[in-house]
């Protein structure tokens, strides 16, 4: 791992590398530290790299992406691809012990400010289409249906109905631009209760921006589904979370009615997923959040729609 640091600078032999999980390092030179991460391709880094950049330029939290002494912003090393940035000082969101309302608006607020940046990015139009809809209906639905028939004995027929009866139309009018699409709690690193640093770029696409609000509401009740009195406080999470969003930028009332349906197909995505991994414990709990969060659809819904509708 020596030799691979040393392609950002024959400074970085010294430095002492901690791993952090599969794939990640902590490298840890003098008082500065790093992070190293390995990427399956080189493909998207310079994309990556020029979008953080410009980010960065517009004052948002972000860390970019090293060049190497090569002048690429990732280096070769034994068949991988590798990046490294500075670490963030902070406690990652997931780590902070609990979701709170204020934890909720600062992420909310956040989210809608890198938002109304990533719309204006000249280059946007070079990053590949995410399309939410089609992916879960032509890869997810199958395999979860199938899965749900033969774990639960049940079929998704009224999930199926409320999904394509009611999203299809409303589906093609939801607001488009880049977006994250990796926005979830340990992403987010917090400094006295302020985000100071969002991580993980690397999966940024054009989609349906309501993706990101939703995918951080999904990935807050994954934490709490097994604590019934947190789950039950969920709602009040997802309140507080579109009210700091649309403190800076406000939401249409086609997402307000489309904001359960997009958790919907996400979690047909992550069911999908595990289910593929060979992980039925956590393609279970998924379905079993699926199933209750539609459970509470008539009581959720006029809810968030009175909120978007301000």
């Amino acid at each position: 791992m020596k030799e691979l640091l040393a392609k950002w600078g024959p400074e970085f032999r010294q430095a002492d590398i901690t791993s952090v999980e599969d794939g990640v390092w902590r490298v840890q030179l003098g008082q500065e530290t790093y992070i190293l991460k390995h990427r399956t391709a080189r493909s998207r880094v310079w994309e990556e790299y020029d979008l953080l950049n410009w980010l960065t330029a517009q004052g948002q939290p972000i860390s970019p992406l090293l060049f190497t002494k090569e002048e690429t912003p990732w280096a070769e090393y034994q068949l991988g691809i590798y990046v490294l940035y500075r670490f963030v000082e902070g406690t990652p969101g997931d780590k902070l012990g609990g979701y709170t309302a204020a934890f909720a608006r600062e992420a909310g607020a956040t989210l809608a400010r890198l938002h109304r940046v990533l719309a204006e990015y000249p280059a946007g139009d070079s990053f590949p289409v995410f399309d939410l809809f089609q992916e879960a209906a032509s890869y997810a639905w199958p395999a979860v249906q199938s899965h749900a028939a033969l774990k639960f004995g049940h079929s998704l027929h009224p999930l199926k109905e409320a999904i394509g009866g009611e999203l299809v139309n409303p589906y093609e009018a939801l607001p488009r631009q880049l977006i994250h699409r990796d926005f979830h709690p340990g992403n987010l690193i917090f400094r006295d209760g302020r985000i100071v640093g969002i991580l993980d770029f690397d999966r940024v696409r054009l989609g349906i921006r309501l993706f990101d609000l939703c995918y951080l509401a999904t990935a807050v009740l994954s934490g709490e589904f097994d604590r019934p009195q947190r789950r039950r406080e969920w709602l009040g999470f997802v309140r507080e979370l579109i009210v700091g969003y649309c403190s800076v930028e406000p939401l249409t009332r086609t997402e307000g009615f489309a904001f359960l349906h997009i958790i919907y197909l996400i979690q047909l995505l992550f069911i999908a997923h595990y289910l593929d991994l060979g992980s039925t414990s956590l393609a279970d709990k998924n379905m079993a959040m699926l199933l209750w969060i539609h459970e509470q659809q008539d009581f959720f819904r006029p809810i968030i729609e009175k909120l978007v509708a301000g």
